[in-house]
């Protein structure tokens, strides 16, 4: 996993108190053998979407103005698509 000291606190303390059934780092950051590339977070959940994701980044960005992306699942609600998804991408479990 390539995060570094204060990114990883920052992606910490992001989804410190927030509902989630597993985080997930994906994408080019779970490749060591791999430079640079955004920060691509996976979190399962049940809250709604959009507003989990807008909350992760900004306060992942308060504290590493590193670019984030953050997508949002429900796991017991997963579509055709996100299936896919998932069966495509390495996951690296952060909390």
């Amino acid at each position: 996993m390539r995060l570094d000291a204060v990114e990883r606190r920052a992606l910490l303390r992001a989804i410190s108190g927030i509902p989630t059934e597993g985080v997930y780092l994906f994408g080019s950051r779970v490749d060591d053998a791999r430079k640079g590339g955004d920060v691509d977070v996976l979190i399962f959940s049940g809250a709604p979407a959009f507003e989990l994701s807008r909350q992760v980044a900004v306060r992942f960005f308060m504290e590493c103005e590193e670019k984030i992306d953050v997508v949002v699942m429900n796991p017991r609600a997963l579509t055709k698509e996100q299936r896919a998804f998932l069966a495509t991408v390495q996951l690296e479990r952060i909390a």
